[in-house]
């Protein structure tokens, strides 16, 4: 029995692994042209983080607004308020299909 939860655990712990990241269907696509926080320059705009704003970079990990690349292609989503307040930094996959 024990073999049997151990090889389930497993099966599922590898499943989740293996699942790729959740990008919303409604995320825009662009592209930094540097930053000094708290504002960060997407294309010709700039954009300031909303408080709480999450960054992720290509595992998945939220990093902080300094370590954001000068120049990188991103998807990010603005509040109701065009506060900037989610933003990804694409696998080279996600990155490869961001022409969508």
């Amino acid at each position: 029995m024990l073999k049997h939860f151990l090889f389930l655990f497993l099966i599922l712990f590898a499943l989740a692994a293996h699942a790729g990241r959740f990008l919303p269907q409604n995320a825009q696509v662009g592209q930094i042209n540097g930053h000094n926080y708290p504002e960060v320059k997407i294309g010709g705009e700039i954009y300031r983080l909303a408080p709480g704003a999450r960054i992720y970079d290509t595992s998945n990990r939220i990093i902080v607004p300094t370590s954001l690349p000068q120049s990188a292609k991103v998807f990010y989503q603005l509040d109701p308020g065009g506060l900037l307040i989610q933003m990804w930094l694409p696998t080279p996959e996600e990155e490869a299909g961001m022409g969508r």
